[in-house]
């Protein structure tokens, strides 16, 4: 099973002296039929695509710690008090300044 990579330039060596191979068409570094694919994790974009294959090597502990963070929810940049008219907030009102 092929598992394709994304190794910065700078890791290119320590994924070749783990092992990796080098696509020259898809200018790509990846594995194929890895046993312990736990050296790679670092590399391997879409971890859950790779288990779906149905490797017995993403299975080891080590490979379920890998960390998820959570989305962040983001806020306006400036929060816009609102006059309680019924418009949308970039209509102007009566209670808008007007220009």
């Amino acid at each position: 099973m092929r598992i394709n990579l994304v190794t910065p330039f700078a890791e290119k060596d320590a994924a070749k002296a783990l092992g990796a191979r080098w696509d020259s068409t898809k200018k790509i570094w990846y594995i194929v039929d890895a046993e312990d694919l736990t050296p790679f994790l670092r590399w391997i974009p879409n971890l859950d695509a790779a288990q779906d294959t149905g490797a017995t090597a993403l299975a080891s502990p080590k490979a379920s710690m890998v960390k998820v963070k959570p989305p962040v929810a983001s806020k306006p940049a400036v929060e816009v008090p609102h006059c309680g008219c019924n418009v949308l907030p970039w209509e102007d009102c009566e209670h808008s300044l007007s220009r």
